[in-house]
């Protein structure tokens, strides 16, 4: 199983490199799948600027077929084609919820969970989120979502035994600081990674590793 929990994608050459060395083919040849449904979930007031910039570095590290596909409009033998016929599958951020929710009511987990078994997966930011392990935390969701973990339908995938908090010391996520983390996710029974925009988490068949150096480390583990 090949998973890639990063927090802002191909930010960086580092990055470029080290996917492509989980890859297993230069990255001028690597074909990529983009999963981006959660974008378009997004509040029209929300300026999705940042989205432009995530996907244009992908076009700036990523040199073999870029495809996009649509989980609400492709069957799900289509979607399955798509996602195998790329070396990568790539989820972009937005909102993890949406994600949850789209791949549980298509019945499509089964195939993301194919695709960490037979190709790569790497999820950004709320695409990240969405394959981790679900956090408890009453205060993490109180203070980040100002609601409680019991009022979504749907949990995320939990392909890895850990999960992240992406953006980590970037500025418009100044409340988020390391005290603040530890402080609710204190009681949290597993570990969470706190990663910058040029970091990501590797889990390669049961091993973590790095990328873009040692991410912060919370949770009771």
């Amino acid at each position: 199983m090949k998973l890639i929990l990063a927090s802002q994608g191909f930010t960086t050459d580092e990055m470029k490199i080290e996917v492509a060395k989980i890859v297993g083919k230069p990255a001028n040849e690597i074909n990529i799948a983009i999963i981006n449904e959660t974008a378009c979930e997004l509040a029209g007031e929300k300026s999705k600027r940042w989205l432009i910039h995530e996907l244009s570095n992908i076009e700036k590290h990523i040199g073999g077929r870029i495809d996009f596909v649509n989980f609400r409009t492709h069957s799900k033998e289509e979607i399955r084609t798509r996602l195998m016929n790329a070396d990568l599958t790539y989820i972009v951020g937005g909102k993890q919820h949406i994600y949850s929710k789209l791949f549980h009511e298509t019945n499509t987990v089964d195939l993301i969970q194919e695709v960490a078994e037979k190709r790569v997966l790497m999820g950004t930011s709320a695409g990240s989120i969405v394959l981790g392990k679900q956090i408890t935390s009453p205060r993490f969701w109180a203070e980040r979502y100002n609601t409680k973990v019991e009022n979504f339908e749907y949990q995320e995938l939990e392909l890895v035994p850990f999960n992240i908090v992406p953006h980590f010391l970037r500025k418009d996520h100044e409340k988020w600081t390391l005290e603040f983390l530890k402080d609710v996710l204190a009681d949290n029974p597993f570990t969470v990674y706190a990663i910058t925009d040029n970091q990501a988490v590797a889990y390669i068949d049961g091993k973590i590793s790095f990328i873009g150096g040692n991410p912060e480390i919370l949770g009771q583990n």
